[in-house]
């Protein structure tokens, strides 16, 4: 789907793939690559189209995949004081509202307990599932406790910090499910952070991903691998690098295939405002493109003179 792609993306350009997809996500113009008072920006790729939208504040108010020009997905964002206050889900199959796979997610914030009750339901008015996120005083999800047709889950999220190193333990039924490492590490002479999100199968190691940020917090390697029990050894699946130019924009990624390694690189359009977000981005060898088009509020100084000649 356009939107999976697109979201993967967004990790290349400084999203952690290994954080805890469980906790709630406010998204900001900042997280789709873009810089300034950005009002909408619509992506055109070779399968399909994305359209996001954001308030004045720089949230993502509504996005909209297109896979056809009958086929569509629609995501609305509503706000209160800083907090996701609604998530809607509307998709449409042949031009036609699809009530079957159209959902809600509705959310109740309590900053004195400093919970948040999220409930999902359908477009029929029947809850398919309800999640309570508990946090400590550092807002760090501590508990999430998930309860669906399947039954009730206890997630449990444990922190800790020694020197350099930090740890997040997630545990699910009392089972270890996830373990986060995060240290830093020196190489070249450039101080980098490294993330190891190691994932568990009913207590068992089964994968992990190693992932390597810059002091500009952008993603320079990410790894993933799978652990053979028989052997003890963890198996590469993938094995990717990044590289970017002086002004921060994604230059180069290097991909290690089992024959070769796969290279491309990316050449950028500007536009002439003074964000200077692309609007076009050509990847070669291939010579595959993104065109972006981007609308902005009128900055403050704009609406000054605009009043002055009133």
């Amino acid at each position: 789907m356009v939107k999976e792609f697109l979201l993967v993306c967004i990790m290349v350009w400084g999203i952690s793939s290994t954080m805890f997809s469980q906790d709630i996500e406010i998204f900001k113009v900042s997280d789709f690559n873009l810089k300034g008072n950005v009002k909408s920006c619509l992506v055109i790729t070779d399968y399909g189209k994305e359209e996001y939208y954001f308030n004045t504040e720089g949230f993502l108010t509504k996005s909209i995949t297109r896979f056809n020009d009958t086929d569509y997905e629609t995501t609305y964002y509503k706000y209160l004081n800083g907090f996701l206050k609604e998530r809607r889900v509307e998709n449409y199959m042949d031009g036609s509202f699809d009530y079957a796979t159209s959902i809600a997610s509705l959310y109740e914030i309590d900053t004195v307990a400093r919970k948040i009750t999220e409930k999902i339901v359908s477009y029929e008015k029947q809850q398919l599932e309800k999640n309570v996120y508990i946090y400590d005083a550092d807002q760090k999800l501590t508990k999430l406790v998930r309860t669906n047709t399947s039954g009730i889950d206890e997630s449990d999220f444990e922190y800790v910090q020694n020197d350099s190193v930090s740890t997040i333990t997630q545990t699910v039924n009392g089972m270890l499910s996830k373990l986060i490492t995060t240290s830093q590490i020196t190489e070249n002479g450039q101080q980098l952070k490294k993330v190891v999100s190691e994932n568990y199968i009913e207590g068992n190691l089964a994968s992990k991903v190693v992932e390597v940020f810059d002091d500009n917090s952008k993603l320079t390697a990410h790894g993933e691998f799978f652990y053979d029990s028989s052997t003890q050894k963890w198996i590469s699946q993938k094995e990717e690098s990044y590289q970017y130019d002086e002004n921060g924009f994604l230059s180069s990624t290097k991909t290690k295939k089992r024959f070769g390694d796969l290279i491309q690189q990316y050449i950028y359009q500007f536009d002439s405002t003074p964000a200077n977000n692309w609007v076009k981005e050509i990847i070669t060898p291939n010579n595959t493109y993104t065109t972006r088009r981007i609308k902005y509020y009128p900055s403050a100084a704009a609406n000054i003179a605009v009043e002055e000649k009133k």
